[in-house]
C-alpha cells in the first residue's frame, strides 16, 4: 500500500476531483499545473456564493467578510513561506511578479551594470530583466551549468562584482529538476550589494520554505503550480526594500492621497496590488497552502523522493533515453526531462496522452537551454504528491510502445546514484 504519512495514496487521490472523474488518467505534468483538492475548491466556491464582494473600505457585512478571509488569506501564506504578512504581495503570478520586479528595479540600473541570471532561467524571469537592461544599458550575464547539470557555483562567485546590481535564480529547473542553492548564492552576491531576486515556481509545491533562511531580497511562486488556482500568485519582497520601491503598477486600491498635483501611496504589501484582486484566487491558494501543511512537507518530500528515483531508474532502464539533468537524487526535484532518440517530443507526447499519461513536450518557456540541448526541445515528466507507482509504470510501458516506432534498442544502464 502506498502511504504518504499517515494516509494512503489512493485516500489522497479521492481529494481530487479529476481523478475520480477520470480515474484512468496518469498525470504527469504538474510542473505545468497541478490539480486542484476538493478543500480548495471550496474555499472558492464559499466565497463566491456567501460573501462575494470587493475587498478594502466596503462597510457592509459581505464586504468585510471578503476582507477579512482576504487578510486571514495573506497571513496564511506568509506563515507557509515564513514570512511577515506585510511582505506578501498577491499578483496574478509568478510572471506579473517578476515583470513588476523588474520595472521597479530597473530605474537603480546604469550603463555597464549587469545582471546575472542562470542559464536555467524561465522566460518569464529572463525576458524583463532583458528588456530592462537593454533600456538601461546594462547588460544580462548568464551563470553556467556543469556537466551534471548544476549549476557551477564556482564561476557564479568569479562573476560577482560591484557592477553586479541584481541576481536572478531559480530555486528549482523546470527542465532539468536542479534545485540550487539559494542560501548561498544570497550570501555570495550580498557581500557585493547585490539585490537577489529568487523564481521559486517549481521549489514551493515540493520543500518547505523558508525566506527568512533564505535570505532573499524577493521571492515569487505561483498558486497553480502548487494545488492552487489559476491566474494568481504571490510576491514576497523583503520588507526594508519594499520601503524603497516605487509600485510599478498603478490604480484603485493602492493609494493613500490623490490630489491634481500630488499623489502618495499605501505601505506594503497593499501599494503593490493595484485594482481588484483575484479574491477567490487568493482565498483558494491559502486553503492549498494547509493542505500542504497538513501533509507535512517532510513527508511529501520523502514520498516524491521514493517516486522521483522510480521514475529515473525506469528510464535509464530503456538504455537509448537520455536523461536531461543530475542523476543522482542529491539537490533535485521530481522534474524529469529526457531523449528519445528518433522520436521528436511533441510525438511522444501525443502517443502518451492516447494511452492516458499526461506528459510536457516542448522547449517549456526555456529556449536557451533547451536549445542547446536539442532544437526540437525534450519531453518532461513531473510528479506530484498524487503520483503513484501505477502512473510511473505505464508511463515507462508506454515509452516502450513508441520505442517499437523506431529502430535500435542498446544496453539498459543502471547508474543512478
Amino acid at each position: 500500500m502506498e502511504t504518504l504519512g499517515s494516509r494512503t495514496i489512493d485516500d489522497i487521490r479521492r481529494d481530487f476531483p479529476i481523478f475520480r472523474n477520470r480515474p484512468n488518467l496518469a498525470y504527469l505534468d504538474n510542473a505545468a499545473t497541478s490539480h486542484l483538492p476538493s478543500s480548495v475548491l471550496e474555499a472558492m466556491v464559499d466565497f463566491e456564493v456567501n460573501y462575494r464582494a470587493n475587498v478594502h473600505r466596503g462597510l457592509y457585512p459581505e464586504a468585510e467578510l471578503a476582507t477579512n478571509a482576504y487578510e486571514a488569506a495573506r497571513a496564511e501564506v506568509a506563515k507557509f513561506i515564513d514570512a511577515e504578512p506585510s511582505e506578501v504581495s498577491f499578483t496574478s503570478g509568478s510572471t506579473a511578479s517578476l515583470q513588476m520586479l523588474a520595472a521597479m528595479l530597473g530605474s537603480r540600473l546604469q550603463p555597464g551594470d549587469n545582471i546575472l541570471m542562470s542559464s536555467m532561467e524561465h522566460h518569464s524571469a529572463l525576458l524583463p530583466f532583458k528588456k530592462i537592461a537593454a533600456e538601461r544599458g546594462a547588460m544580462v550575464t548568464t551563470i553556467p551549468h556543469d556537466a551534471d547539470y548544476r549549476l557551477d557555483f564556482a564561476t557564479f562567485k568569479l562573476m560577482l562584482s560591484n557592477r553586479v546590481k541584481i541576481v536572478v535564480i531559480t530555486a528549482a529547473s523546470n527542465v532539468l529538476g536542479t534545485i540550487n542553492p539559494i542560501a548561498a548564492i544570497v550570501a555570495e552576491a550580498h557581500k557585493h550589494g547585490a539585490i537577489v531576486i529568487v523564481d521559486a515556481a517549481q521549489y514551493v509545491p515540493h520543500l518547505a520554505l523558508s525566506v527568512k533562511e533564505w535570505g532573499a531580497d524577493a521571492v515569487v511562486f505561483s498558486a497553480h503550480k502548487m494545488y492552487g488556482p489559476l491566474g494568481v500568485g504571490v510576491m514576497f519582497i523583503e520588507k526594508s526594500l519594499g520601503l524603497t520601491l516605487t509600485p510599478s503598477n498603478l490604480g484603485g486600491g493602492m493609494m493613500r492621497e490623490v490630489t491634481s498635483s500630488a499623489m502618495s501611496y499605501e505601505d506594503a504589501p497593499h501599494k503593490f496590488e493595484s485594482g481588484t484582486p483575484n479574491i477567490p484566487g487568493v482565498i483558494g491558494l491559502a486553503a492549498a497552502c494547509r493542505c500542504l501543511s497538513s501533509l507535512d512537507m517532510a513527508n511529501i518530500v520523502a514520498r516524491e523522493e521514493e517516486m522521483t528515483r522510480l521514475l529515473i531508474v525506469g528510464l535509464l532502464s530503456l538504455g537509448d533515453v537520455t536523461i536531461i539533468g543530475p542523476l543522482t537524487m542529491n539537490d533535485r526535484l521530481g522534474v524529469i526531462s529526457f531523449i528519445v532518440p528518433g522520436l521528436h517530443p511533441h510525438d511522444l507526447a501525443t502517443l502518451l496522452g492516447e494511452q492516458g499519461v499526461a506528459i510536457r513536450a516542448g522547449h517549456h518557456c526555456a529556449m536557451p537551454l533547451t536549445s542547446s540541448i536539442d532544437e526540437s526541445g525534450v519531453a518532461r515528466a513531473s510528479l506530484g504528491l498524487y503520483t503513484t507507482e501505477e502512473d510511473i509504470s505505464r508511463f515507462i510501458q508506454g515509452l516502450k510502445a513508441a520505442r517499437l516506432k523506431i529502430s535500435g534498442v542498446t544496453t539498459p544502464r543502471s547508474d543512478l546514484g
